[in-house]
This record gives structure tokens, sequence and C-alpha cells, in this order.
């Protein structure tokens, strides 16, 4: 497969918008449509001579871009359904969802992240699988657990996993960097405390540092947490451990790279991408979906490489299954087709192939993670089941359903401990206490 070259300039100007806790439309949802046979009842079924159109609302940019060039080989490949891609932005994209389905004019497929099934479902926005997987008998065993797990709703499947990974415990860092400042190279076997020594003999502030650390975000904080023994949520997601013993440890971490090691200019996610392709930053941690859009861009200033984020105290590994799925909406009139074209972008030619289409991280199945054609374009993959063989550790979030409250309380009581406005015990403190009233709100 051919593949177009971003440049430099172009990969610095680009951006990538994602939804941390979408606020919810303010409307009913438009009630769930009966699923249809799968086969053998001609009254449910479109006329021979008609083409069933698909609707599928998918997300601005490098995602949709992908799920476009796919579609002239989905309708090759399935005669008589017509499959029409809406391009909706990600920090818009669920509140038009809710919107449309509160009318009754959302299409058939739509995109959900592992935070939003219990929004989704309140609204009314997606319908369960089961009966049409059964249906078809689809395999869903090749996905991993914690995955499918975390897109089921009291005991039913709401979206099969399109895209997935372990958290964002990829390492992504600056190898020209690291020779010239005579500093030991990120390896898989790195602890927390060589990171941190790295990271400071990199770093001559203001102009170059040697670390960005993300302080904020589903994805990323729990990542963090878990590596030094803590986390975000209680498994049950009724309470919140941001406050134990193992978070703090974590978190004073983080604190202590800005203001005792001063290595990190901010702890904060704004620009991290762009400052380390500019070549201002040693490391940053994020997913590997930027393994995708780094291996496109041809003129680089410096050699760049990946590893797995450093081991924690006890050799602990922070992870966290992470994921987008696609599901059929109740205002399908097709949901039988709309799954064909699910299942079509949740294949595991099509989790190997967006990869190097730009597209993000692989397919959610091990499959696809231990597929020979990503080995060769990053050994990343490989190191990441190797030392997850049991795979990524489960997605936890609130019960009441108040997952985008949670998110923003934690977010805006942690700048405050980055930003130096709070002292540190006092704000993780603070932190814990309002996260807890959160969670002890009446479900949404």
């Amino acid at each position: 497969m051919s593949q177009s070259k971003l440049s430099r300039r172009a990969f610095l100007l680009g951006t990538s918008a994602v939804a941390t806790g979408a606020l919810l439309a303010a409307c009913a949802p438009a009630a769930p449509q009966a699923v249809a046979p799968a086969s053998g009842d001609a009254g449910a079924a479109a006329p021979a001579s008609e083409d069933v159109t698909v609707l599928f609302h998918s997300r601005l940019g490098s995602h949709a871009d992908w799920h476009k060039s796919r579609v002239p080989l989905f309708e090759e490949q399935h005669p008589g359904i017509k499959l029409q891609i809406d391009e909706l932005p990600g920090n818009e994209m669920y509140q038009k969802v809710y919107a449309m389905a509160a009318s009754g004019t959302v299409g058939d497929m739509v995109w959900t992240y592992l935070d939003n099934p219990p929004e989704h479902k309140a609204r009314g926005v997606l319908i369960p699988l089961d009966d049409i997987i059964q249906a078809k008998s689809y395999d869903t065993s090749v996905f991993w657990t914690n995955l499918l797990a975390a897109l089921t709703i009291d005991g039913q499947l709401l979206a099969i996993p399109n895209h997935g990974h372990f958290g964002t415990i990829v390492l992504y860092y600056n190898k020209t960097m690291f020779e010239n400042a005579g500093v030991e190279l990120p390896n898989p076997e790195w602890t927390y405390l060589e990171f941190t020594e790295a990271a400071k003999a990199l770093t001559a502030a203001p102009e170059t540092w040697g670390v960005r650390l993300q302080g904020a975000g589903a994805e990323h904080i729990p990542s963090y947490l878990r590596t030094f023994g803590g986390d975000l949520y209680l498994p049950d997601g009724t309470g919140t451990l941001i406050g134990s013993e193992g978070s703090r440890a974590a978190l004073k971490w983080m604190h202590d790279m800005r203001f005792v090691e001063e290595a990190d200019p901010c702890v904060c996610s704004p620009d991290v991408r762009e400052n380390f392709v500019a070549g201002k930053v040693g490391m940053f941690n994020t997913t590997p979906g930027l393994i995708a859009e780094f291996s496109k861009v041809p003129d680089w200033q410096f050699e760049w490489d990946a590893t797995v984020f450093p081991m924690g105290p006890d050799g602990m590994r922070g992870s966290q299954v992470s994921a987008a799925g696609f599901g059929i909406t109740g205002n399908s009139k097709h949901p039988n087709e709309a799954f064909d074209a699910v299942a079509f972008y949740c294949s595991e030619e099509d989790g190997i192939e967006h990869v190097f289409g730009g597209a993000g991280s692989p397919g959610g199945r091990w499959d696809v993670w231990q597929s020979e054609r990503l080995g060769e374009m990053h050994g990343i993959y490989k190191v990441i089941t190797d030392l997850y063989p049991d795979g990524p550790k489960p997605w936890y979030r609130a019960a009441n359903g108040r997952i985008g409250e949670c998110i923003d309380t934690m977010n805006n009581n942690l700048a405050l401990i980055w930003t130096g406005e709070m002292e540190f015990e006092e704000g993780v403190t603070l932190t814990e206490e309002l996260l807890q009233e959160v969670l002890e709100k009446d479900p949404i």
C-alpha cells in the first residue's frame, strides 16, 4: 500500500481534538428501534432493487479520512449496501450525536469511547448488539476481555472495538538528544528513578526540557497512578482512590518533576506533541497512536524512537485498556447492514492497515497486535504484548454515569497543584473530596 507523506511543517500545524467528558444534550432520547432479523425475513428487508444506505458518524481527521478511503472496498465486498461517512469534529461529536438522537435524525453507526457507553445508553443512542452477534455468529473472543467489558452495560454489549491500546504507556524519546548528552537510552527495564535522572540531564531550560508529563485526562492520569500502585476509581466506580498512598506517590513524583527536579515546564498537555516534534522535549508519554503518524513524517530534524513507560516502585507497570468502539443506533432502519459496516472496520485486516493509513492505534485484538506486519513497522507492539501477556488492565469509570463531571473535577483541581496555586497535600486532599462528592450524587 502506497502512503502519502506529511511534511514536518504540516504535521506541526496538525491538531488532534480529544473529547474528555462531553456535555450532555438536555433533551429526551429517541426510543431504540427493534433489531431486524439477520436473514430470512423478506418483510423486514429492503427491496432487492434498492440499495441500503448506512450513515456512519465518524470523527473528523485522520480517522474519518481512513474510513472514507475504505468505502469503495466495503461496497465492493457488500453489494447492495452504500456507506456514507459523516465527519464530526472530535470536540463536538457527542453533543451532536445526542442532539440528533433526540430529534430522530441520527444515522446508523456512531463512535464511542470507553467512558461514554453509560451516557450513550442513558440517551437511547445505542442498541445492544448481542442478538445480531448471535445471529451472524460473529466472533468477539478475538478482542481483549477488559475491552469488551468496558463496552458492556448491564450485561449487554453496545459496541465493537475498532482500535485499542494499553493506555498512555508508550514513551517517545529524542534519540539524538540522548546520544548528544551521553545519557543512556530508555529501555523496557527502565525505572522511574532512571527516567527522572535522564530528564534532569536533558533539560536546558527554558529552551529544552527533559520531559513533558500529561497532567490531565481519563487516559493519562490512571496510567501514572497505577505505575505507583494507586488508581483513580474503585473497581466498582463508587469511590475514588486518588488520595490513596500509591496515587499520592505518583502525583508527588509528577509534581516534583516540575518544582524539585525542574525538568518539566508545566505538567500539562497542550502542545506536547508539537514541542517534541520541534526538538524541544527529550521524552513524553502517550498512546501508540503516534507511531503511525510519526512514521509518515519524512523530514525529522532528529532521530526518534519509542519504548514503554518506566516501571514504578516494586517493578509495577501502569496500564489501562483504552479504545474506541463502533455501535448501532436505535434510529437505524438497517441494523444488520450497519453491523456489516461495524464488522468491516473492526476486522483484523482493518485493525492492521489503519495504522499504516495514519489512523492511530491498532485494533484492540490479539491477532492485530501480534501481527508480523505491525512488528515490521516498529518493535513497540511486541514489547507491549510481551510485558502484558494478560492484556491491558481494566478501565474504571464513575458508577453513577457522571463521568464528564468527574474528569472535569479532577483536571481542574490537579491544575491548581501543577501551577503551584495550591500546596500539594492540600490540593490532593481537596481533589479527593470533590471527586467523592461527584461520585455520591444521584445517577444521571
